[in-house]
């Protein structure tokens, strides 16, 4: 588990990100979101413990914490487990898991596309729709993609300069366009602020900065 909290900050970057826009819009129930971050916190670490082959008691319960917190989840935003949309979420969370059996490929540079969408766009599009109950029309596409771009940058192999500096770039000019397409404040670009986190050593918590910072700039405009 000695990768545990160096790696889990990427896991919640798109949930943070989709949480916090989904409160811009006045869509979130505390509960909701709470069980959410602990599934998502969870699913990490049964990922974690099952790339390094840990005790096998600690991904049993790590497994169990994480469907007992996603249909707590799911049970606080629809209210009853028995609509499909429980449904649906709850097979795309098994897609989840077993794709999250294959970290080592992923980690290796070759699962970009499982980066991307899983960390990026199903990240934040999907806990805004679990805080909402919609995708929040096209312009969500914006955040949802900028996420996944960073997110990809921050699992990039580091010897990969250019590439990495092309996802990030990706990433901030998505984010910038969507903030542009806002009523103009200047809370809006508050995740210029996570600008230096990008310039140390730590991918991963730079890109949860950028995804927590952006949400925050969203939700402070409402005060």
């Amino acid at each position: 588990m000695s990768n545990l909290f160096r790696t889990l900050p990427l896991s919640l970057s798109g949930p943070v990100m989709g949480i916090a826009l989904a409160a811009a819009g006045y869509h979130v129930d505390w509960k909701t979101a709470v069980f959410l971050l602990l599934a998502v916190t969870f699913l990490h670490m049964y990922s974690v413990s099952s790339k390094e082959n840990t005790d096998n008691k600690i991904k049993n319960v790590s497994l169990v914490l994480t469907i007992v917190c996603g249909l707590a989840m799911l049970y606080f935003s629809f209210g009853t487990l028995l609509l499909m949309e429980p449904l649906i979420l709850i097979v795309l969370g098994y897609m989840i898991v077993r794709a999250v059996r294959h970290t080592a490929f992923v980690s290796r540079g070759r699962g970009i596309l499982y980066v991307f969408l899983l960390f990026g766009l199903l990240g934040v599009a999907g806990s805004y729709y679990v805080c909402s109950h919609s995708f929040g029309g096209w312009p969500m596409i914006f955040p949802a993609l900028a996420s996944g771009f960073i997110c990809v940058g921050a699992k990039a192999d580091c010897d990969r300069r250019t590439f990495i500096l092309l996802m990030n770039v990706a990433g901030w000019l998505f984010m910038t366009v969507y903030a542009s397409l806002r009523m103009f404040d200047i809370w809006h670009f508050l995740y210029v602020l996570s600008l230096p986190a990008f310039f140390i050593r730590k991918p991963e918590w730079a890109a949860f900065a950028f995804s927590l910072l952006s949400g925050i700039g969203f939700v402070v405009f409402l005060v």
